[in-house]
């Protein structure tokens, strides 16, 4: 493919997992020969103390080679601060270029370059080449960084909530249907004697009497109260799990679990942290949750629709609570029905 082919294809799509192969796919073919080993790492986990976790990565003589499965733990995965060149491109916002790359072989050399979107550092590419790479190689890696990020801050614009950052309404179906088709793939391709697939969830979280919050305090206090909701959410799920606002007071997670108890686990945490956070002003908030297991022929709406049910079924028994659709069924509480309703979301 020649240059501008190269730059087009990074212009062309609007997922993020084939954007990011694609940028290390580029400058694998671009470096050569100069370049042995790309890796391109998201920091995840807590932003205190960052991990890091492998999304793309180029192996001279081997090609592209997948990352981290994304329901890899946190605890797993390398700390930026046992990487202190990665951390520093980071914290300085500077490369980090021609550093001795140590155990690589003789006379191989260590590039960190630091990723962004706006203004949040987000990752780094790290480029192991023969050697110092050349001014027009490193003009080279600069430029298709910097349309890597253009396109990120699209992606971006596109799919987040502008208020809280976190993915918005819009994107939901799609990365369901990728979600569901993924999972069809790994069931397939898993061994017969594999004792455990992870299992997907989808989980509905309505805050409680936010209407009051609104009528009591204002607007603006909402919103740093929806703030503050979405920033207890990243800290209470895993970086792997996909966190959605669908407007007003109510929020979306996919998320993976081995069981209904793990599912149940994973939304109490963030339901635990809820009740225990003191909200500035207006002190402390609770939510209800509702949430269901994803079924192999499931559509968006079918699954929200249970999982929206169960979180009704969560305020109107109580609040701050979780409530599961098929403990539900089970407990006669709601019919068994292979599909709740035709509600279009989109």
């Amino acid at each position: 493919m020649d240059f501008i082919g190269s730059v087009a294809s990074l212009t062309g799509y609007r997922d993020r997992e084939l954007l990011d192969t694609t940028i290390v796919s580029v400058l694998a073919d671009w470096l050569q020969p100069a370049g042995l080993a790309i890796s391109l790492l998201h920091c995840v986990g807590d932003p205190a103390a960052p991990r890091l976790l492998l999304q793309a990565g180029a192996r001279q003589h081997v090609g592209v080679v997948p990352g981290d499965p994304p329901w890899t733990p946190v605890e797993a995965l390398p700390s930026l601060a046992d990487r202190p060149h990665h951390d520093r491109a980071l914290t300085t916002g500077e490369s980090m270029l021609g550093l001795p790359a140590g155990g690589r072989g003789e006379g191989t050399c260590l590039n960190v370059f630091p990723l962004s979107i706006g203004n949040q550092r987000t990752g780094v590419l790290e480029v192991v080449s023969r050697g110092p790479l050349s001014a027009p190689q490193r003009k080279l890696v600069d430029g298709l960084l910097l349309i890597y990020r253009n396109q990120l801050g699209l992606l971006d614009y596109s799919e987040r909530d502008t208020l809280t950052g976190l993915l918005n309404r819009r994107t939901f179906d799609e990365q369901f249907g990728k979600c569901m088709t993924d999972d069809r793939q790994r069931r397939s391709a898993a061994p017969a004697a594999e004792p455990c697939l992870l299992r997907h969830w989808l989980g509905v979280i309505d805050i409680d009497h936010f209407k009051r919050v609104n009528d009591q305090f204002g607007h603006l206090i909402g919103d740093e109260v929806l703030l503050l909701v979405a920033r207890i959410l990243r800290t209470a799920f895993r970086h792997g799990d996909r966190l959605y606002r669908f407007g007003g007071e109510e929020f979306v997670v996919l998320l993976r679990a081995p069981s209904r108890v793990g599912a149940h686990e994973a939304f109490d945490r963030f339901r635990a942290q809820m009740q225990a956070f003191n909200f500035p002003q207006v002190g402390h908030v609770t939510a209800s949750l509702g949430f269901t297991e994803l079924r192999t022929l499931d559509t968006a709406s079918a699954a929200f629709e249970r999982a929206d049910r169960a979180v009704y079924h969560a305020k109107e028994h109580g609040r701050n609570r979780i409530d599961c659709h098929e403990a539900l069924v089970e407990s006669g509480a709601f019919e068994a029905a292979e599909k709740v309703g035709d509600v279009e979301l989109f």
